[in-house]
């Protein structure tokens, strides 16, 4: 299927160029580069010190129509180089590919209706269950006084080796099976040379999200509701004839079993319900809120009278729930400063023995979303058993200046403090099993981008971990961590 992919977009690229003339297309690219450093702040920093040093090159090319009356169409590929301490690599990413469409004012029904095919990004309103590209579609009906968007598609055909710096790619892990997948991970080209070398995709799941707002309903609030869904495709993949390697060379664990895999597990389907509440009660002071409550199913190695091993394999309900809340306050004649300050938390299971899959006793309350990270540059943990806060500031110090290549800088600092909300385990390797506490650890990220141009940017990042050594006793996150991030970015 993948030596196909380049000859299928190709001939897509055809067949939509012969529906108008070659001046309805535009054509061009980016040229970004970044570089990452991880030492040890405990000791001189000298080259011993650097653990890790990662410098990539990605090019960007795009090709998108002119939008007609109503249809449109892009895509885009990365060409990704990287060198890392474990050598050189090279990555072919297929961004996006999709297809859009616009109808507005609309004599009956909605007054616009908008439509997405192909591959895009997409999330939930709170991005703090899904947020992620996949191959599928959005329905969009906006009416006066109502939106309602509809999202549904897959993740089966990312690729599960994508690069680790300029790319914003989150692998989708849910389950023990998802992991052992993702440690298999290879590129396109590897894959290319030696099918058998690993895996190609990630995480294989159907996502569906839908969406229903009221704006400005009262008092200039928005109301917000939604429902998301993900389901486990290897169960209805491995009898379809022709699939790729991962219903076979990962296969789940039925239900009953008695024996124990450390590196295998079962279906993990889950469903959320949510609802927000956004808007202002004070100029330039903006709130939003959200809560999700998350249930579905764990495969779990539970405790069991009738089999001969005295456990045995079994599904478990998900009983969860996610929570979270921002400010931004805007002071626009402060050179145009932002200061924003937020709380989010997720529900953790203490009887839980890991993250996945390791509900022990009862319903499984580790809140489980579809993908993981949020937080800082160096720790970000997934919001499972996590209460994080986050106050940050910025502003553009030069934004008086009538010189854009100077006016245009912005710098921010943020500061994160983590705490685990029970004894039991969190989406980070390292955590002490003795440790009893809450407190993980702060960081502090500060950032610097300039845009001098429209078609140049420089982003440089730089973060600071302090952790609970009480917290990671006995790893390598018990030290004091640092990294630093360069991006720059060239548009043609």
């Amino acid at each position: 299927m993948m030596k196909r992919l380049p000859a299928i977009i190709l001939a897509i690229s055809l067949i939509t160029a012969a529906g108008g003339s070659l001046a309805a297309f535009d054509v061009g690219g980016s040229l970004t580069s970044g570089s990452k450093y991880n030492f040890d702040s405990t000791r001189d920093l000298t080259a011993e010190a650097l653990g890790e040093v990662s410098t990539e090159a990605a090019l960007g090319l795009w090709l998108e129509s002119g939008r007609g009356e109503h249809l449109s169409f892009e895509i885009k590929t990365d060409l990704i180089a990287s060198i890392t301490n474990d050598g050189f690599e090279f990555y072919i990413n297929p961004d996006y590919l999709k297809f859009d469409s616009l109808y507005e004012d609309l004599e009956y029904g909605p007054s616009i209706f908008a439509t997405t095919f192909g591959r895009f990004r997409t999330s939930d309103f709170s991005t703090k269950i899904f947020s992620q590209k996949i191959d599928g579609a959005v329905w969009n009906f906006n009416y006066p006084a109502a939106e309602l968007t509809i999202a549904a598609g897959t993740t089966a055909f990312m690729f599960a080796d994508t690069g680790s710096i300029l790319t914003t790619t989150v692998p989708t892990i849910m389950s023990k099976t998802d992991l052992s997948q993702r440690a298999d991970a290879v590129s396109l080209l590897d894959y290319i040379a030696d099918p058998s070398s690993g895996s190609l995709f990630g995480s294989p799941r159907a996502v569906e999200i839908v969406t229903f707002s009221l704006p400005e309903v009262f008092l200039g609030q928005t109301i917000t509701l939604s429902g998301v869904a993900q389901e486990d495709l290897r169960p209805m993949l491995s009898v379809i004839n022709g699939y790729t390697d991962t219903a076979d060379a990962y296969p789940l664990i039925q239900e009953g079993e008695t024996a124990y895999y450390p590196n295998r597990g079962g279906a993990v389907d889950t469903q959320y319900a949510g609802a927000g509440i956004s808007g202002s009660f004070i100029p330039g002071l903006y709130h939003n809120i959200y809560y999700y409550f998350g249930t579905g199913r764990s495969l779990a190695y539970v405790t069991d009278g009738t089999s001969e091993t005295g456990s045995s394999y079994q599904y478990t309900r998900i009983m969860s729930h996610m929570a979270g809340f921002s400010l931004d306050l805007f002071l626009d004649w402060l050179f145009n400063s932002r200061i924003s300050a937020g709380v989010n938390f997720g529900t953790g299971d203490a009887d839980a023995t890991t993250i996945l899959e390791g509900n022990t006793a009862g319903d499984y309350t580790q809140f489980t979303p579809i993908t993981a990270g949020g937080g800082g540059l160096l720790f970000s943990p997934g919001l499972s058993n996590i209460l994080s806060g986050s106050v940050s500031y910025s502003l553009k110090p030069l934004g008086w200046l009538p010189i854009r290549m100077l006016s245009s800088l912005q710098v921010a600092a943020t500061g994160m403090p983590f705490f685990r909300v029970t004894e039991g385990p969190i989406a980070v390797s390292g955590i002490n099993p003795d440790f009893t506490g809450n407190y993980l650890g702060s960081e502090i990220d500060l950032s610097a981008r300039l845009r001098p141009t429209s078609d140049i940017g420089v982003n440089l990042q730089v973060g600071y971990f302090q952790p609970n050594a009480d917290a990671f006793a006995g790893s390598a996150m018990a030290d004091p961590a640092f990294i630093a991030k360069l991006n720059v970015s060239l548009s043609f």
